[in-house]
């Protein structure tokens, strides 16, 4: 192998992959990185085993070739060389690095030692949607994903396309967001349903990495999910077991509908917070139809109460919640107003904006 990249390069493509290595006494290679290239690109990639990421930028190839190198150290070298032009060399497994003022050398581990990429196998049918799309629907759902060592079928993101939809939902059995994609901003070329659990770190990875407006190409197999652009290709195992059938929780109807500026309700349970104690409890009540009353108190640290006006219809009602849940909820959209659906102490509570978009989320309160 023999290429020359520039430095602002190859530090993208280490800063892409190094969150993916694995740490794995009896597999130490996969502390290293493959550096590789194919059909005149240069790939860095890492895995765990469980997820793969490689990242494709641009460069000059002289000589075709691959490589694994330790990639603390070569990080920690690229991230210092002070010349934008970088040179290397493989000789006999070993890693030459060169610039005007500076040469080493790193030993290296061939390619044929470093586990295999996976790939989807079978016909590669694909769902196509641009990066910024998917990543504003990633960002909705998964503050609501929680890894679960007693219910790992819940412990990611699902994945559900049918021939006429597209969604997006997690849940960590408290809390739950739906995420429906409006039908111009995807092209389904599967034949069949597909339901699949993306792990949480996976779909992490994914708002990491992907570019902002690349066109993405999602396949999947019995036991994999490939995300891929031009610039980078993540491929991670699914989660098995099937996701639970959330449909039957979400509210038919409401007791009580509150509209209220989002800004102006973040900031009360962000001051509410700062009293709600080690059991994190925040109690929202709404008075006289016109007001919203954010209060915690704790016994060792005294109690805030904060109000708000707020266009509100039904009954009066007084619920607790786990403030930072309910500020998750608050803070996955970003509309000027928010919509609350209440439904007394016990009930599931709806968030959404008012316009009824696409996206919903579901938080239980706390019994008192």
């Amino acid at each position: 192998m023999k290429i020359i990249i520039l430095k602002s390069n190859f530090k993208s493509g280490l800063d892409a992959v190094g969150k993916t290595l694995g740490v794995n006494t009896n597999l130490p290679i996969l502390s290293n990185v493959l550096i590789q290239t194919e059909n005149n690109k240069i790939k860095f990639s890492t895995t765990n085993l469980e997820v793969a990421v490689t990242k494709i930028v641009s460069g000059k190839i002289i000589e075709d070739g691959s490589l694994t190198i330790p990639f603390s150290l070569l990080s920690n070298i690229i991230n210092n060389i002070n010349t934008e032009r970088i040179n290397l060399e493989s000789k006999d497994n070993n890693l030459v690095i060169k610039t005007d003022n500076y040469e080493a050398t790193i030993q290296g581990i061939d390619k044929n030692e470093y586990p295999i990429i996976p790939t989807i196998e079978g016909e590669k049918e694909t769902l196509d949607v641009k990066t910024s799309f998917l990543k504003d629907g990633l960002s909705k759902t998964i503050v609501a994903a929680e890894v679960s060592d007693l219910r790992p079928e819940i412990s990611g993101v699902l994945f559900w396309i049918e021939q006429k939809s597209f969604r997006l939902v997690a849940t960590d059995s408290f809390r739950l967001s739906e995420y429906t994609f409006p039908s111009g901003q995807y092209k389904n070329g599967f034949s069949e349903e597909k339901k699949v659990t993306v792990p949480m770190r996976t779909a992490q990875e994914v708002l990491r990495i992907a570019g902002e407006d690349e066109d993405l190409k999602i396949s999947v197999d019995e036991t994999q999910i490939l995300f891929a652009t031009e610039s980078m290709e993540i491929i991670s195992r699914t989660i098995e077991g099937d996701f639970p059938d959330y449909q039957s929780i979400i509210p038919k109807e409401h007791d009580t509908r509150v509209i209220v500026d989002r800004e102006e309700l973040i900031n009360g349970v962000k001051l509410a917070s700062s009293f709600s104690g080690r059991g994190s409890e925040l109690t929202l009540k709404t008075k006289n139809q016109k007001v919203v009353e954010i209060h915690s108190s704790d016994s060792s640290l005294g109690g805030n109460k904060y109000l708000i006006s707020a266009k509100i219809e039904g009954p009066d009602t007084d619920i607790i919640y786990n403030w930072q849940f309910l500020l998750d909820g608050l803070k996955s959209d970003s509309s000027k107003e928010v919509l609350l659906e209440l439904n007394g102490e016990e009930k599931p509570t709806t968030i959404k904006t008012p316009s009824g978009s696409s996206h919903f989320y579901i938080l239980m309160p706390i019994r008192p």
